[in-house]
């Protein structure tokens, strides 16, 4: 991880495991195409969106031990849980090159001047582009990985059938791929049999494959991202009531309902929060006689 920016843990899930994964995930997707909620991605890779509403299957890999050790390695002690959906590359996919952390400010310059104000940021605008023009081609510095993604493996991923792309190392780069100059880049497929997981760090470069088969290649990603920084997905208003009430501590701290360092509390719920407790409203004194 710390050389390349991504690693990949063999049979993290068993045969078993990856059966059901991918019994409950083409259910649900077969379910959810019927009431025309078809998340097909301008690239054709197709989405199933928040999966921790979608099935116990799916919440219990959330905290799978030794990807959490590989989490912590990159972000800390203390993550949140940023999104988990199910990917599902078609054939004919194309390449979308990009990093998870897309969104991060660059550094400031050689003389401290900001090159792109936080607020400032968009998808179209800083995803895939070398924002700062040739000022930040080589910055002095950089910014940390605050982001570490995972990609679950229901099928095989080969060269062939779109495995996921990367560019080893180029999370030191400090810059965004841009599709034009970067293209001949070292993008190589990340390759391994169905149970294995591919652990990215944020700032790594990499891609959906082409898929040229004739069939479709499926995942599974749980992303993760540090306390400091919205999640992807909002679990505290988007998660369904019964999953709330039987998630573990450990889970609904991932999910957001535990404050960190003062922030995402409010009034008398400064460490955990909890729906249905709201802080208090407005109040007027009582009348003295």
């Amino acid at each position: 991880m710390d050389e390349y920016g991504y690693c990949l843990l063999k049979d993290a899930l068993g045969p078993n495991q990856v059966d059901a994964l991918y019994s409950r995930v083409l259910d649900q997707l077969e379910a959810e195409v019927q009431i025309g909620m078809n998340n097909v991605m301008p690239d054709k890779k197709q989405l199933v969106r928040f999966l921790l509403n979608k099935g116990q299957v799916f919440r219990d890999i959330v905290l799978h031990q030794r990807v959490h050790d590989v989490i912590r390695h990159v972000l800390g002690k203390e993550y949140l849980l940023s999104a988990f959906h199910a990917h599902i590359a078609h054939p004919g996919t194309t390449t979308a090159f990009h990093t998870d952390q897309f969104w991060m400010p660059p550094p400031t310059n050689e003389r401290k001047q900001t090159l792109l104000k936080p607020g400032s940021v968009t998808r179209a605008g800083n995803r895939g582009h070398h924002v700062g023009g040739e000022r930040a081609m080589a910055p002095k510095t950089i910014a940390p990985a605050v982001v570490c993604n995972t990609m679950w493996m229901l099928d095989d991923f080969t060269a062939e059938n779109g495995a996921t792309l990367v560019v080893p190392g180029s999370h030191l780069s400090g810059r965004q791929p841009d599709h034009d100059l970067d293209s001949n880049a070292n993008w190589v497929p990340a390759t391994a049999s169905a149970g294995t997981v591919l652990a990215l760090e944020g700032r790594t470069w990499h891609s959906t494959g082409v898929n040229t088969t004739k069939r479709y290649r499926t995942g599974l990603t749980i992303n993760f991202c540090a306390p400091q920084f919205r999640q992807q997905e909002n679990f505290l208003l988007g998660t369904l009531p019964e999953v709330v009430a039987e998630a573990s501590p450990e889970l609904l701290a991932l999910m957001g309902f535990k404050a960190w360092q003062g922030y995402g509390g409010y009034e008398n719920h400064g460490q955990w929060v909890k729906r249905g407790e709201y802080a208090l409203g407005e109040l007027v004194p009582e009348q003295h006689a």
